[in-house]
């Protein structure tokens, strides 16, 4: 089983992502275990742009960091594969949804909220103002969405790119994450239902 976790800056997505991995018994995958497990193979420096997400805002800007090479975007992707092989895992952002669309287990999500319920999780969980929550919100939104476009060619958040969006500010972390559980257990019921009428 693998669950992509896509999310919007504020809309709980990796407490949601925490929650479903402790649910299921399955391991985490969030950018600090993805460079950890790079470190392992030697391999973090190479990919340290693409594990820190860093955004691509010009051509000269994605030379300097090595992102003209098409390659080098592919290698990252096969990182990933490589360190969650064979795993049962949550894994937040990173082109997750692309990278693992393949695979029959796969559920890809994107969370999403209303500005103003991001706003005030930012201001609560980071100790900021206002304007300083929006500024967060707003560079973190923009980073995330340039990165997928760079990388994978789509559009960050857009529902068609996911099997799954949820509105966490409506429904809270608790229930995004029963909805997500359900949603899961239909797919594999389908799946089974499917598998016994061949």
């Amino acid at each position: 089983m693998v669950i992509t976790i896509a999310r919007e800056c504020g809309s709980g997505g990796h407490a949601i992502a925490s929650c479903l991995a402790k649910d299921f018994g399955i391991e985490l995958f969030d950018k600090r275990r993805l460079m950890e497990e790079a470190k392992l193979l030697h391999q973090y420096e190479e990919n340290r742009n693409f594990i820190d997400e860093t955004p691509i805002n010009s051509l000269l800007y994605s030379l300097a960091l090595g992102y003209a090479d098409d390659s080098l975007q592919k290698r990252s992707f096969q990182l990933v594969k490589e360190m969650t092989a064979k795993k049962d895992l949550v894994i937040i952002g990173h082109c997750s949804n692309y990278i693992f669309k393949d695979r029959e287990d796969v559920t890809t999500i994107f969370i999403h909220a209303d500005e103003e319920i991001r706003i005030q999780r930012l201001m609560k969980k980071h100790d900021l103002n206002e304007k300083k929550a929006v500024e967060l919100m707003k560079k973190y939104d923009e980073r995330r969405a340039s990165f997928q476009k760079y990388c994978t060619g789509q559009h960050w958040g857009i529902a068609k790119h996911y099997q799954l969006t949820i509105d966490s500010g409506t429904i809270g972390i608790e229930g995004t994450v029963q909805m997500i559980k359900q949603y899961i257990e239909c797919k594999k019921s389908s799946l089974q239902e499917d598998k016994d009428e061949v």
